[in-house]
């Protein structure tokens, strides 16, 4: 009896001591993973907080760990990037991983004890290489190791060597390691690559993934071997390396199995995509921007189905220790297929001879397995099959290429295909017309930036009822009257259309769209408050440019973060409660609409507003004091061209975000607000207001600050020398002020200032604290600047606009002037210059082309807060957010130029001043002759010389100027004829040569010319010919002196000042002898004169004497 109490108490123990340790980790497991910790170099505080040595903590729960249910063993080992909080990234310099980690030196004996570890894990940690004689070749202990993932580090090709030991894998990962750059800028004594290294001997291997590692092969065999008989791989991804190939077309049934393909920004073979079919098994092939072109290629040529019986065409089959001989005795199709399903089953090899004799001259000795020799040899299989033969495929992505024409029809027999992507290509048709109207499995339809005409009804997809993504932006949409009222299959979640003229009328049945995008469709009546109200899951709503009038009735719609209604004709008030309405809006432009009344206070409530656009609209009223308050996350506000007023950003505001700030154009008034000190500015823009007091200097004190726009107010005072600790300012704005005094000397070429504009201000002394090489702008018009031009403009290669009207400067135009071959507007008007032209001026303009990206004000896109494709190989989130991105354009405030020509003042903003090209010397002392080079300026528009002392005669040479608009020689001492040659200028819009000494005939009146009226060329006595009445018929006496000017007039005077005193002094002498006349003749107008000089003599009495 006691035997069976001990018997039974020892049984319970047992189980419960086995049930104890079928739940808990393997000691030696756990102690081997505490040693790995303590050998992780992890210097930013606590990692893996949950590895303790606690003997209760059980190690299979530890963060990372995954272990075996039945044996507890430690099968997946996980040590994951650690996301760095915001405090920390401040402390290293931004990053947000654990870059820290990269002085950890992988030592292979720490995961040796872990012998049933089937996934080793250890991607983005940036890792340094491996203790000495501890590399990856030693975990070929762990057999039954399976899953390798070590991406994102810095590994070289000599990683390549190391892991081709590891026989055992099925899932290599080794993409984001710049492989192929051959770096090894953290590796120790891991041994840096020969170059030529290449996976080899992992049969099993079934997923490959060696993307983004700057590979630069011929193709991938000089990467990857394989084995062609017996490759288990079903996925491979190279996408974004430089491989010149991927592998020769007659290889391509070595990868017999392969299922995802995925050869994004490669290089590809013309014919890849006609032999494509030999990889019957594929489901997803991803094709993108790998610079093929032409027609789509899809199949062989139909010759090679219409081939002949073979003969001597054999193969030795291999079977219970004989071999077979099998020689075709059919068609070579038949034949074909015969032997590539023999070859999946059997590992042969036969000679050159015995399998093909139709190719002479071959070696006898060359040997290959039957599936290449086939391939190699007759190239019969590879043309046979191509890409509408994959009937298992998918996904499809060929976007990124130049393909054009049309999709072959025979794209509509791959009916399992749910994602198609032929984004940015030149394909052409009519897509209703096309095979994507019976690819009835169709989810995602992405046709964005092609040549397809896309039906506005959508009708030959009513039956569609899976399809949920379309993006057809920048296609030609046509309007096609439905020949009966239809109701759609399917739910879109997203769409996104441009130019489409009118509203889709599908629209009205949708109701789960998540991004809905009509852009510059144009399509005009009341905003569609109803596609709104029936969607409310929308999150991105992209709504510009279609001339939609009315008002805003908006919907709740809690998940908006995208709201642009742009570019529209919307009247009335914004709701005052649009911050409930939207409660998680991020991103808002309503900007050029009608939009009238306050601004609403309730923007404050939305939580994670970011960016604000309501510029060009007639907002009135003063800032809401809650725009910004605490939590406040704005960045971007932009309310640019409104009527708003009062002061900008009471006390209490939060803009501890805010990074580009636009009120210009509005009716601020009061000082600078020091507030904004307290914001991380790039851009401020603060012109156009009413602003008073100093120039800030506390502005100065943002050192985040690259553009500072405070123009046309009424500031005064001196340019403060605080804003030479702006390092990183590139344009600065203070125009139109009332500014005196000297620029200070600190603005040396320590700043990057790549724009400045001082003009109309009373700003004095001399400029030479600018010679900076990076200057491209330098606009000091109407100040009173003294001294001569510096010489060391010419080392500012980069300049293209140099504007020093209306100063003081003296002395001669320095030859160093032409050395800046950019400078493409040049004015020096209204000052004292003399000598003569430089003929070097020739040479400017003549660089073509010239066109700048202008990163001045804030120009950026925003892509969205979605995420799409999540149940997809290929990578259709770039395609999708192309057609979701709101950019936000420059108002290129500050990239311009002013500039007089045709005799008015034009501004030149953004863009548009690439195209302008004009010289402005007018109103100097300038003298000698027009240098003979000046013809040689023929992207010039403007060119005006007048009121000068320029002698000599007009150039014929002139002519070859066949871009210009505007060419003023007027008050010089000019002779000669006017050459017949300048009726070829068909641009010229404004000429003028009067008040010279021209003699002969006035040009023949054709062409422009035929428009120019007396006043083109009045004051050249010697002048014959319409539109002047001068006879040319009659002789005059040529003066051998001409009258030279000694003053500067105005081109667009009607008086001529000397004429007008004779003739007024004339007048004024015979009124007063006629009244004279008069009274002595008239008795009676003498007595009334009389009376009327006593009656106001008298009035003027009484009222002097009425004051006493």
């Amino acid at each position: 009896m006691t035997s069976k109490i001990v018997y039974w108490w020892l049984l319970i123990l047992f189980i419960v001591n086995g049930w104890w340790c079928c739940y808990c980790c393997w000691k030696e497991e756990r102690t081997a993973l505490l040693q790995l910790k303590e050998n992780i170099n992890y210097t930013g505080g606590s990692y893996l907080p949950s590895w303790v040595a606690n003997e209760t903590s059980d190690c299979c729960q530890w963060e990372g760990i995954v272990c075996s249910n039945t044996t507890r063993r430690v099968g997946e080992l996980a040590i994951t990037v650690k996301k760095i909080s915001q405090e920390e990234q401040l402390r290293t310099n931004g990053t947000n991983t654990d870059d820290m980690l990269k002085n950890w030196l992988f030592n292979a004996s720490l995961f040796i004890p872990f012998k049933n570890l089937k996934a080793l894990l250890l991607p983005g940690h940036s890792l340094a290489g491996w203790a000495k004689n501890e590399g990856f070749e030693k975990l070929r202990q762990l057999g039954k190791l399976e899953i390798l993932d070590l991406s994102g580090n810095q590994f070289n090709r000599s990683i390549f060597q190391s892991l081709s030991q590891l026989s055992s894998l099925k899932s290599l990962n080794l993409s984001h390691n710049n492989i192929g750059s051959g770096s090894d800028i953290w590796f120790t004594h891991n041994k840096i690559g020969s170059g030529s290294e290449r996976l080899s001997g992992l049969d099993k291997l079934e997923i490959l993934d060696l993307s983004d590692n700057n590979l630069d092969d011929e193709n991938l065999l000089s990467a990857l071997e394989l084995n062609t008989s017996r490759t288990a791989l079903k996925k491979l991804d190279i996408r974004y390396n430089t491989f010149r190939s991927f592998i020769p077309n007659e290889e391509l049934g070595a990868l017999r199995n392969i299922e995802y393909l995925l050869l994004d920004g490669n290089t590809l073979d013309e014919n890849f995509l006609r032999s494509s079919g030999v990889m019957s098994s594929l489901k997803v092939l991803s094709v993108a921007n790998c610079m093929l072109n032409g027609i789509l290629p899809l199949q062989g040529n139909s010759r090679y189905k219409r081939a002949a019986r073979c003969t001597k065409l054999c193969y030795a089959r291999a079977g219970k220790g004989q071999t077979t001989r099998v020689c075709c005795t059919q068609s070579y199709p038949a034949f074909l297929q015969e032997v590539v399903s023999t070859a999946r089953t059997h590992d042969l090899l036969v000679t050159w001879q015995q399998l093909y004799e139709l190719r002479q001259g071959s070696p006898s000795n060359f040997k290959h397995s039957i599936h290449q020799i086939i391939l190699y040899t007759t190239n019969l299989l590879v043309h046979f099959i191509g890409l509408c033969d994959l009937k298992y495929l998918e996904e499809l992505s060929l976007s990124g290429n130049s393909f054009t024409g049309k999709l072959p029809t025979c794209l509509g027999n791959l009916t399992f295909l749910r994602v198609f992507d032929l984004t940015i290509n030149q394909f052409t048709g009519n897509i209703a017309s096309s095979p994507l109207s019976s690819l009835l499995s169709l989810e995602y339809l992405l046709l964005a930036n092609n040549n397809f005409e896309i039906p506005i009804s959508f009708e030959s997809f009513a039956n569609h009822s899976k399809l949920k993504f379309v993006t057809a932006d920048y296609n030609s949409v046509i309007v096609q009257t439905s020949s009966k009222s239809w109701i759609p299959k399917f739910q879109l979640e997203v769409l996104s259309l441009n130019n489409c003229s009118q509203m889709p009328s599908f629209l009205h049945y949708q109701r789960r769209l998540r991004l809905l995008r009509l852009s510059k469709c144009n399509i005009g009546g009341n905003f569609p408050n109803w596609l709104l109200e029936n969607n409310p899951r929308l999150a991105d709503v992209l709504l510009d440019g279609n001339a939609f009038t009315g008002s805003l009735e908006l919907p709740l719609l809690p998940d908006l973060k995208a709201f642009d209604i742009s570019n529209n004709k919307i009247q009335g008030q914004l709701p005052p409660n649009i911050g409930s309405i939207f409660p998680n809006l991020v991103i808002s432009t309503m900007s050029n609409n009608m939009l009238e009344g306050m601004l609403p206070s309730s923007f404050g409530d939305m939580k994670d507003l970011a960016v604000l656009d309501l510029s060009y609209n007639k907002l009135i009223g003063d800032l809401p004091i809650g725009l910004a308050r605490k939590g406040s996350k704005l960045n971007f506000l932009r309310l640019s061209y409104n009527m708003l007023k009062g002061e900008i950003f009471l006390i209490s505001a939060n803009i501890n975000n805010l990074e580009y700030l636009y009120l210009d154009r509005n009716n601020f008034s009061g000082p600078t607000p020091q507030k904004l000190s307290t914001a991380p500015l790039i851009t401020l823009d603060l012109s156009y207001n009413n602003l008073s007091g100093n120039v800030p200097a506390w502005l100065g004190n943002i050192p985040s600050l690259t553009s500072l726009a405070l123009s046309r107010n009424h500031l005064k005072g001196h340019i403060p020398p605080d804003y030479c600790r702006l390092e990183g300012l590139e344009v600065l704005d203070l125009s139109d002020n009332n500014l005196v005094g000297v620029i200070p000397s600190c603005f040396n070429s320590s700043l990057g200032l790549k724009r400045v504009y001082l003009s109309k201000n009373k700003l004095q002394g001399e400029f030479n604290m600018f010679s900076n090489t990076d200057l491209k702008v330098l606009d000091l018009r109407d100040n009173n600047f003294s001294g001569s031009i510096p010489k060391w403009l010419g080392s500012t290669l980069e300049i293209t606009t140099l504007l020093l009207k209306g100063n003081r400067l003296q002395g001669t135009i320095p030859t160093q002037l032409c050395h800046a071959s950019n400078l493409r507007i040049l004015d020096l008007s209204h000052n004292n210059l003399s000598g003569p032209i430089p003929h070097c001026l020739g040479s400017l303009m003549q660089i073509e082309g010239i066109s700048e990206a202008y990163p001045y004000s804030s120009s950026f896109g925003y892509s969205g807060f979605q995420t799409f494709g999540g149940d997809t190989l290929i990578n259709i989130e770039s395609s999708i957010e192309s057609s979701s991105t709101i950019f936000f354009l420059d108002n290129y405030a500050w990239v311009g130029a002013e500039f007089t020509t045709k005799y008015n003042t034009y501004s030149y903003e953004g863009s548009i001043v690439d195209y302008m090209s004009g010289i402005d010397l007018s109103c100097n002392q300038l003298s000698g002759e027009i240098p003979k080079e000046l013809s040689n300026l023929t992207e010039i528009r403007a060119l005006n010389l007048s009121h000068n002392h320029i002698t000599g005669t007009i150039l014929s040479e002139f002519s070859k100027l066949q871009n210009i608009e505007s060419l003023d020689l007027s008050y010089n001492n000019l002779t000669g004829r006017i050459p017949s040659q300048l009726v070829e200028l068909t641009t010229l819009a404004i000429f003028s040569v009067a008040h010279n000494n021209l003699t002969g005939r006035t040009p023949q009146r054709t062409s422009q010319f035929a428009t120019f009226t007396e006043s083109s060329y009045e004051g050249n006595p010697f002048l014959c010919g319409p539109p002047l009445h001068n006879n040319c018929m009659e002789t005059k006496e040529i003066p051998i002196s001409p009258r030279a000017l000694d003053c500067c007039e105005d081109d667009t005077g009607f008086l001529d000042m000397e004429s007008f005193s004779i003739s007024f002094l004339v007048a004024y002498a015979n009124v007063v002898l006629v009244v004279v006349v008069v009274l002595c003749v008239n008795p009676y107008w003498r007595n009334v004169w009389f009376y009327f000089v006593e009656s106001f003599m008298y009035s003027c009495y009484y009222f002097f004497a009425s004051k006493m």
